[in-house]
């Protein structure tokens, strides 16, 4: 399998993998044949990218932080808990043990997959719908955060306060209106004012939860805080940023980067990191930023790329603490004729760049 842009795909491949809603509902399920109409479809929505069955990368397979099962369900709490949260707290009727009992046991599967895996884990966050944006940004940040606490050697309990934090983390977004959340152009100082003011409201709501705990809660207040003191809410510098709004602040960064968005193209994911290794110690905590190389393959197995000259290959390795430079198959000429395969190993042969990414 490989993973495609719908820019580019040819009609008539078959799906390898389903293309879940915001709501963790099956939009398109695994094994269907894609014909012109539905490729639109699909692109009319959102979506920017989809695994494909692909003879030349068939013998390959990723190690993915979860299932598409357990995606679906993370998907479908998100939503449910999101929205019920923000509607009951402000009538005074949320039921307060319903966050944690709900999320938690989500959590502990997913710490439980990554404990099991040795290495950078993989992750693609890539199928995002214009209705859906919020909740597929919130479950992608949450895998990564999890991936860098357990890096990090945080305990159980810890990682399990953090990653029902980081599923929360944007839920005053919801009380933020909807032009401004999908403005496709730079917002005015006014609306840039009242966006920000997303991390406030998110914390005002997640504290009147007395199930979930204080450092849970923080993760929503602190994701928007810097090293240097220059983040908001509160202009917090260094140790005062509490460990959970220091994952969430390099996570939550990286993730938008390589995510498109109604305003901007998405970067590649080895820009992305630029950005991180660049705010080390002014923006980002720096061991933060480290545990995360270790522990996320940022250039997953089947990802489609291409490489300086115009040749497309798949990823069919990627090294730990080398996933910026992976071993890739190249598999088609800059005309899109498919090539006898050869491997390049990127680590070794600086000479080829990644200049694209399928995602």
């Amino acid at each position: 399998m490989r993973w495609v842009s719908l820019r580019t795909i040819q009609p008539n491949r078959v799906l390898a993998q389903s293309v879940l809603d915001e709501r963790g509902r099956v939009l398109l399920a695994r094994g269907i044949t894609l014909t012109p109409s539905l490729i639109a479809k699909l692109r009319s929505i959102g979506v920017g990218s989809v695994s494909i069955e692909d003879e030349a990368t068939a013998d390959l397979v990723g190690q993915s932080f979860v299932d598409n099962e357990l995606r679906q369900a993370m998907l479908e709490a998100t939503y449910q808990v999101l929205h019920e949260t923000m509607n009951g707290t402000y009538s005074k009727m949320v039921r307060p043990p319903r966050l944690r009992q709900r999320l938690q046991p989500l959590v502990l599967d997913v710490i439980d997959n990554l404990r099991r895996q040795e290495g950078a884990s993989e992750h693609f966050g890539n199928v995002y719908l214009s209705d859906g944006e919020l909740y597929h940004h919130s479950v992608n940040v949450t895998l990564f955060a999890l991936a860098v606490a357990l890096g990090l050697g945080l305990t159980e309990s810890q990682m399990v306060d953090l990653g029902i934090g980081m599923l929360l983390h944007d839920i005053g977004k919801l009380k933020i209106p909807e032009p401004i959340l999908k403005k496709p152009g730079k917002l005015t100082p006014e609306e840039y004012s009242l966006m920000k003011l997303h991390t406030s409201y998110g914390y005002e709501v997640l504290r009147q939860s007395p199930d979930l705990s204080a450092t849970s809660a923080l993760v929503s207040l602190q994701h928007h805080e810097r090293m240097d003191g220059s983040g908001y809410p509160r202009g917090l510098a260094g140790d005062e940023i509490h460990l959970f709004g220091r994952i969430a602040g390099v996570v939550d960064v990286y993730e938008a980067l390589t995510a498109n968005r109604v305003y901007r193209p998405a970067h590649l994911p080895h820009e992305a990191v630029e950005v991180l290794f660049g705010g080390g110690g002014t923006q980002f905590d720096v061991n933060v930023v480290d545990a995360f190389l270790r522990t996320v393959a940022i250039y997953p197995v089947g990802m489609t790329l291409v490489l300086s000259g115009g040749y497309r290959a798949v990823v069919v390795r990627s090294p730990r603490m080398r996933t910026q430079r992976p071993v890739v198959r190249v598999i088609e000429d800059a005309a899109g004729h498919p090539v006898t395969p050869w491997e390049v190993d990127l680590s070794q042969d600086l000479t080829t760049q990644i200049i694209g990414c399928e995602s």
